[in-house]
């Protein structure tokens, strides 16, 4: 009885731990780069989005028209389970973090594991992100908490796409 218990607390401490870190890295950024939500409002109320006023400049991304396309079209992809058009949508590696990360280095790879990476909470996550409130700085677009990170590959034209998801672990999926 005394292990599981101690064995209980140490994942509870372990996971205040881990969401105490992220929430203190969430509020630098903030701090830093501001909240990029009002400047992509702002942007799509114009219904012209320059260079001048590109909110997804600071992720190095020079589209913006472009890459709110490929947004939406992935949230329609991944809305429809069609994981071989999920797969077009990402950059590889494909990083994978949580308990175990690992990376994907294959379009076949990310389909083989669709069902483990694009979790319920991935899913939710990417259905419920508006375009004008996400999250912009130099390493990427933020969807939801972090959830899903979409990034750039420079070169003409630029490859936008997803570069990172990080599994959402609830206590009933352990």
């Amino acid at each position: 009885m005394y292990n599981k218990l101690t064995k209980f607390m140490n994942r509870i401490s372990i996971s205040l731990k881990i969401s105490l870190i992220a929430f203190v890295i969430i509020g630098i950024a903030l701090t830093i780069y501001g909240s990029s939500g009002q400047s992509i409002a702002r942007a799509m109320a114009n219904q012209s989005i320059t260079l001048e006023d590109n909110p997804f400049a600071p992720a190095g991304i020079n589209d913006p028209a472009a890459f709110i396309k490929l947004f939406k079209a992935t949230q329609a992809a991944v809305a429809a389970d069609d994981k071989a058009a999920v797969a077009a949508f990402i950059l590889l590696p494909l990083h994978v973090n949580g308990p175990t990360p690992f990376a994907i280095r294959s379009k076949e790879a990310f389909i083989a594991q669709y069902d483990n990476i694009m979790t319920k909470p991935i899913k939710d996550a990417l259905a419920a992100q508006k375009v004008e409130e996400l999250f912009v700085r130099d390493q990427g677009v933020m969807v939801g908490n972090g959830e899903l990170w979409f990034g750039v590959i420079d070169g003409q034209p630029q490859r936008y796409g997803l570069i990172a998801v990080n599994p959402v672990q609830r206590n009933s999926e352990r």
